[in-house]
């Protein structure tokens, strides 16, 4: 077969024309569009006309069918240049016989024996011969044609009734969007038309005949060809040109080409852009197996992966292009040749890889771990992972709905466990600034997080990207192009899809959970923590907490959740080593005791009992992690010591600190190291006298650390209550009196007083004005309270006066504080014994300067609360009353259980309860000698004891 090339039937245009492809040597290799040489197949329908001519497409098909990617031998009969066609023969080979060599078969032969091309009829030549340009075969071409005419195949078909095979092609433009809601996910069949470039091919689909232009989903080849630069100032020679195309752009076309032009594909729809572009994934059989386009040419290295478009796949499809496009990457394939992964830009202080315990969670994606070799601290950020944002109270950013849930999701599941991390990468992240400052900005480090010891259900270690966002409590970042990211980056995203599907946390249609904070840690919030203190010892018990802040190695933030209240806490009796003020040194050991804390502390659950709350709204108590008490266990690592006035039988575990600090000192541990027993004898002396001095001044703190005024009492009430005048603002209660008789009222003002009104009333023994209070009106008298006495009296309306504004008198408080015995009940003016109890209180404080102890303080009874109850009435301090006259006397308390004129309560909280045990012997002492209330014997109630 002299004459005959070689070559691979790339496409096949119409029944009676193909595209034969050569053999490659440097690149893609030669085409040539040959038409079968005296062949006249049907037309298929080409813009602008819609319309196919009969029988077109199943012509174009059979030849499709038996001759596509197949190999053949072929050579040009005739051309005709006006027209700029070859036309020629092909002969297909087939497989051989046995014994025989390789067979070739005229395709043009296959087609008009099936009946789908006419034969043109050559020209009369000389002597009756063929004249004209045609097939070398023509006359058997025409003994083929006439057999199929006569049975009828094909083109050739007479049956009656019977309409011409012609494809009804849609009309219009093709709706994407509707195209994809009907049709995504699913597997359409169709016929690839045209291939625009590696990743864009122009295609049938069937049965409806659909021309549909797709872009493959998550991949991006280089490009054929750019527009040249266009507009004023560019030469025009050269404006509006095509640039050439990209390196190994044809190859990726033609590797689409050889395995998808004009051969039977399935189109899995999966997206629309915004210019109404349609993606999709294409799948053609290779081997018997349905194989994806898209990973092929990721694969060879002709196409890149594109997060964008690489979005709208299924996950797993996502993480198979990934895959594949790391495999070229590494074998630096094409596109990759000059491929140089990128430096690692982790900033960690403790290296690529480490193992550590979490000791915060600062965020939802943010935590500190301390590695186990160096003990360093590293703040790792979550690879890949957003989770919504905690704001900033001091900026009034409010946290993002799921921000806390985030958070407190972690600090239950990391904090305090073992972690291994990888890191990955840093990022330069923006500060916010105040208007006015300098840009600032912090390096972010950035890793991966896996539990030690805990595995998922395929054996791979727990990871805390992968838990956070399953939980929809974070979601993915979207990287760009060559943008680092997590190891794990496809298994994040299917752990969002998971969330999302199930409608989980932020993917929920629900409306997020709203938190309110009360935050009494702030000093503003001083007098209002005050108010929490019944609230905490109605507990009974050890209050729940979480440690949300040490401030120190003995203070430290809480969050109480039961209450919703975030307070300022310490230790009682212990004080750590604290920070040095600016320009001074710490104290020694201060940087150890807030490690320590903070490391068995931070985050975690833990338990607290509350005694007190001092002026500044922090509350005072212990402190328990599991069973382990912090106060004495920092005493006995020598990193706290008790405080100078701390009294160790306030408390039941005070002698338990006490032991723990001895211990200390005697192994000189820590803060002990240097210590010196006789040097603490001769200062504990000295502080001796110091103590004294205190306690005989105008008003302080005992040794353990209660409040202790210098009193005068003003009123005694019924039920061991009693308004008293403070010793320091004596001198205020004469000085608004002076200031009232100074301004020279007289009855008979006409003033019509209301009740809870502040005004001057006239009171009857001394005809002197004082500060009153109208607590009720009856026709022309009102009941009024002195405010600075605590008495109460009845007078008629012609013995009130307004205050004057000017003197400013109603805006200062009252001079008169009520007070109630501390640890005993004292019968009420009502009650049996009631009025001889007065009389002997009445006796033992009036007219005398007392000293009054503040052992706690509970609601008063007309503020709708009991003791320690919740009422909104202002609180009464509980005093241990002491005459300094009559020292060795003991206190007043102790007098009136003496005496059988009241009986102990019973503890509501371990302060009362020390109060208590010391009076119980006073109360037995009267028992047993049946005096006044115990006349007949017990009577002790629930309350009581």
């Amino acid at each position: 077969m002299s004459g005959w090339l070689n070559g691979v039937v790339k496409a096949v245009h119409s029944g009676d024309c193909v595209t034969i492809m050569g053999r490659a040597t440097n690149g893609p290799p030669p085409e040539k569009v040959l038409t079968l040489a005296s062949l006249v197949a049907p037309r298929l329908a080409r813009p602008p006309d819609a319309r196919d001519e009969p029988h077109a497409w199943e012509s174009r098909e059979f030849l499709r069918r038996v001759c596509i990617g197949r190999e053949v031998v072929f050579r040009v009969d005739y051309s005709v240049p006006s027209i700029g066609r070859e036309f020629g023969s092909v002969h297909v080979r087939t497989e051989a016989e046995a014994g025989g060599g390789a067979s070739h078969e005229n395709l043009a032969f296959w087609v008009v024996q099936n009946g789908w091309a006419r034969v043109r009829q050559p020209t009369s030549g000389p002597a009756g011969g063929v004249g004209g340009e045609c097939s070398p075969d023509i006359e058997e071409l025409i003994r083929l044609s006439e057999a199929a005419q006569n049975a009828g195949v094909g083109v050739w078909a007479k049956e009656e009734g019977s309409t011409p095979s012609i494809r009804d092609i849609p009309s219009g433009p093709l709706d994407s969007m509707q195209m994809l809601e009907e049709s995504k996910g699913k597997a359409l069949p169709g016929i690839v038309e045209y291939v625009v470039n590696g990743g864009m091919v122009r295609l049938t689909l069937l049965p409806d005949f659909q021309t549909a232009t797709v872009f493959i989903a998550g991949v991006q080849c280089p490009s054929m060809s750019k527009r040249g630069p266009q507009g004023e100032g560019v030469d025009s020679s050269s404006s509006g040109t095509e640039s050439a195309p990209e390196a190994y752009a044809r190859e990726a076309k033609h590797l689409c080409e050889m395995k998808v032009l004009h051969r039977e594909v399935r189109v899995v729809l999966c997206g629309v852009d915004k210019y109404g572009s349609l993606f999709g994934a294409l799948f053609h059989p290779e081997g018997g197996v349905p194989t994806d386009l898209g990973e092929q040419l990721v694969s060879l290295g002709l196409a890149k992966v594109v997060d964008w478009s690489a979005s709208m796949l299924d996950l797993q499809s996502q993480e198979k292009l990934r895959r594949a496009e790391r495999v070229a990457k590494d074998a630096r394939l094409r596109v990759w040749k000059l491929y140089t992964p990128p430096p690692k830009t982790s900033s960690s202080l403790v290296g690529p890889n480490f193992t550590g315990q979490v000791v915060e969670v600062v965020s939802g994606d943010l935590v500190v771990v301390r590695d186990a070799a160096s003990l360093v601290e590293q703040r790792v950020c979550l690879s890949s992972v957003r989770a919504p944002r905690t704001g900033n109270p001091r900026r009034d950013i409010k946290p993002e709905p799921y921000a806390p849930e985030a958070k407190d999701f972690l600090r239950q599941r990391l904090v305090g466990k073992q972690v291994s991390v990888q890191m990955e990468y840093s990022r330069t992240v923006a500060l916010t600034v105040n208007e006015g400052e300098d840009p600032a900005s912090r390096a972010m480090d950035f890793g991966s997080i896996n539990l030690c010891g805990e595995f998922t259900e395929s054996g791979l270690p727990v990871n805390v990207g992968e838990m956070l966002v399953v939980r929809g409590l974070g979601t993915v970042a979207r990287h760009r192009g060559e943008e680092e990211r997590a190891h794990n980056y496809e298994a994040l995203l299917q752990a969002e899809a998971k969330a999302i599907k199930n409608k989980k946390g932020i993917h929920s249609a629900r409306e997020p959970p709203v938190h309110h904070l009360n935050d009494l840690s702030i000093r503003e919030a001083a007098a209002k923590a005050r108010q929490y203190l019944p609230f905490f010892q109605r507990s009974g018990g050890r209050i729940p907490a979480v440690v949300e802040v040490v401030l120190s190695g003995h203070r430290l933030k809480l969050l109480v959740p039961k209450e919703s209240v975030m307070i300022a806490f310490s230790l009682a009796g212990v004080r750590a080593p604290g920070k040095g003020k600016p320009g001074q040194p710490n104290e020694p050991y201060s940087d150890e005791a807030m490690a320590f804390v903070r490391h068995q502390c931070m985050q975690r659950d833990v338990q607290v009992e509350i005694e007190s709350v001092d002026k500044t709204g922090t509350f005072l108590g212990s402190l328990y992690v599991d069973k382990m008490s912090l106060g004495l266990t920092m005493l006995e690592r020598g990193l706290a010591s008790l405080h100078p006035m701390f009294n160790v039988d306030r408390t039941p575990s005070g002698h338990l600190l006490k032991q723990a600090e001895t211990r200390a000192k005697e192994a000189r541990l820590c803060m002990w190291t240097s210590y010196d027993p006789s040097k603490e004898a001769e200062a504990g002396g000295e502080k001796g006298e110091e103590g004294a001095m205190v306690n005989g001044g105008g008003g302080g703190r005992t040794g353990g650390g209660a409040e202790v005024w210098d009193i005068t009492v003003a009123e005694v009430k019924g039920g061991g209550e009693m308004y008293v005048h403070r010793k320091e603002k004596a001198d205020k209660v004469n000085e608004v009196a002076d200031m009232l008789n100074a301004l020279g009222l007289k009855e008979g003002s006409g003033h019509k007083p209301s009740v809870g009104e502040l005004c001057c009333a006239k009171f009857s023994e001394d005809d002197q004005w004082y500060r009153a209070k109208v607590e009720k009106v009856s026709g022309t008298t009102a009941d009024v309270f002195y405010i600075d006495f605590g008495n109460r009296e009845t007078l008629k309306h012609s013995s009130l006066a307004l205050i004057s504004e000017e003197l400013k008198l109603t805006s200062r408080p009252p001079l008169a504080h009520l007070v109630r015995l501390a640890g005993i009940k004292v019968p009420g003016l009502d009650d049996d014994f009631g009025y001889e109890a007065a009389e002997l209180l009445s006796q033992l404080s009036l007219r005398k300067t007392l000293r009054a102890r503040v052992e706690d303080r509970e609601r008063a009874e007309g503020g709708g609360g009991g003791r320690g109850g919740r009422g909104g009435g202002p609180e009464v301090p509980l005093v241990t009353l002491l005459d300094p006259a009559a020292p060795s006397a003991g206190s007043v308390n102790s007098a009136l259980l003496k005496a059988g004129l009241a009986r102990c309560v019973r503890p509501f909280n371990r302060r009362i309860g020390a109060v208590v045990d010391s009076l119980k012997a006073h109360q037995e002492e009267a028992r047993a000698s049946r005096t006044n209330i115990w006349q007949y014997g017990d009577v002790d109630s629930d309350e009581d004891m």
